[in-house]
This record gives C-alpha cells, sequence and structure tokens, in this order.
C-alpha cells in the first residue's frame, strides 16, 4: 500500500512540474536578463569580498567560513567570462564597450582574477595566514584591474 501510494505521489510530482521545468529550461534569455543575471553574480562577489576582508584583517573568526567565502569568490569568478554575451550592455550597465571590444584583454583580467582566486582557496584550505594575506590582496588587484579599465566610475 505505501509503495503504490509513494508510485502515485511522484507520478503525481513528474506531471505537475514536467512542465514548470521545461519552461524553464528553454525560456530565451533577453539583453535584460542577461545584465540583472550579472548584476547579481557581481552582488554575491561583493558579499564575499566583504566577508572575507573581515576575516582576513581578524576582525571575525572561523577559518572555516573563510574558506567559504573564498570558494564562493572562486565559483563566481569562473562564471565572469560568460557575464557579458554580447548585447547585454544595456542602458545604466556599468559595463563598458571595451569589454566587446577588446575580448581577448578582457578575458585575460577575467583569468587573472580566476588563478587569484584559486590560489586564495588553497590557502584557506591550509589555513596559512600569511599566504591567505597574500592572496587576498591578489584577488582584490585582480578586481581593481579590471573594475579600472572595464567597469565605468562609480560616481
Amino acid at each position: 500500500m505505501q509503495k503504490t501510494r509513494f508510485r502515485f505521489l511522484v507520478a503525481a510530482l513528474a506531471i505537475t512540474t514536467g512542465p514548470a521545468a521545461s519552461l524553464v529550461a528553454t525560456a530565451e534569455t533577453t539583453s535584460q536578463d542577461a545584465a540583472d543575471y550579472r548584476e547579481s553574480v557581481m552582488t554575491s562577489l561583493k558579499g564575499h569580498i566583504g566577508a572575507a576582508s573581515m576575516h582576513v584583517r581578524g576582525l571575525v573568526d572561523g577559518p572555516e567560513f573563510l574558506l567559504k567565502h573564498a570558494r564562493g569568490l572562486a565559483n563566481g569568478a569562473s562564471e565572469i567570462a560568460t557575464l557579458f554575451p554580447a548585447g547585454s550592455n544595456v542602458e545604466g550597465s556599468e559595463a563598458l564597450p571595451v569589454i566587446w571590444e577588446q575580448p581577448e584583454e578582457f578575458a585575460a583580467a577575467v583569468e587573472k582574477l580566476v588563478d587569484a582566486t584559486k590560489k586564495f582557496v588553497a590557502a584557506a584550505e591550509r589555513d596559512d595566514k600569511p599566504a591567505i594575506a597574500a592572496a587576498f590582496r591578489d584577488v582584490g588587484g585582480s578586481c581593481k584591474g579590471c573594475h579600472d579599465k572595464f567597469r565605468a566610475p562609480k560616481d
């Protein structure tokens, strides 16, 4: 009896959620959607940078949390190269046209950040405080280097 009820529930769930899942999988991303998604990922990176900074400066404790933020930075950094599809430089975007005009230079800047975040994760995994500090400076320098060239100045 329990097996029959379970199978019925699984079948009902598949029937009711299947169409919704297929709609999500086939949705077309608009330029504004791409820009909004990019902004969301960048905002999450800002959060990880802020939290990691507090750990690195000794304002909060918890090496396991520093490692989670380092991994969050690495995960976000690995996605950056995909966040700037053609046509996603919508009104109000902080992305400068040079991203699309000089794609090789932009890709090199992104790769520098990806490498820096990987080193930051490795240092955090070892809980090596001097290496953590040095790697975090490199992450910050990579962010700044990219923002200086590829992002509009903040008001």
